[in-house]
């Protein structure tokens, strides 16, 4: 199950079109590059909408919070879908549509600065009712902006 993609994996294709159809990840401008059983890619571009400190260009730490926890929850989903895919599709969606963090921490390492910005997301543990993740953010130079931890509430 681990090195299962969306590129093999029905399920795993419909969780990635569900993603890009959530209207705040098209506005941020979230694209999934990479969605695994326990390890998700993602990918947005710098933006005005999406400054915090206008005078220098740094990228909003509420963005920054959001994306992390987006890709940490993609990342118990798939998990989840994956555990569970003999499932009626409809339970699946169930599963999923009542996915929802418990706890979210962020650490702000360096300052959002960049064009291009990479967020990566790990399963830690993977449990019936709840699970963790880790994340971390990048920019296009490969300087750690952010990392976090959370802890997703499975129904």
């Amino acid at each position: 199950m681990g090195n299962e993609s969306s590129e093999n994996n029905p399920l795993l294709q419909l969780l990635s079109t569900t993603f890009t159809t959530i209207p705040f990840n098209q506005m941020l401008g979230l694209q999934l590059d990479r969605i695994e059983a326990e390890h998700v890619v993602m990918n947005f571009s710098m933006k005005n909408e999406l400054i915090g400190n206008y005078l220098y260009g740094i990228l909003h730490g509420g963005v920054i919070s959001s994306v992390l926890d987006m890709a940490g929850g993609m990342v118990v989903m798939a998990n989840s879908i994956l555990k569970n895919q003999e499932k009626p599709v409809a339970e699946l969606v169930g599963i999923v549509g009542k996915t929802s963090t418990i706890d979210l921490h962020i650490n702000y390492v360096n300052p959002g600065r960049g064009n291009l910005f990479i967020a990566k997301a790990w399963l830690t543990k993977s449990g019936k009712k709840i699970s963790f993740a880790r994340m971390e953010l990048f920019n296009e130079d490969e300087l750690l902006i952010a990392t976090g931890s959370a802890t997703y509430l499975l129904k």
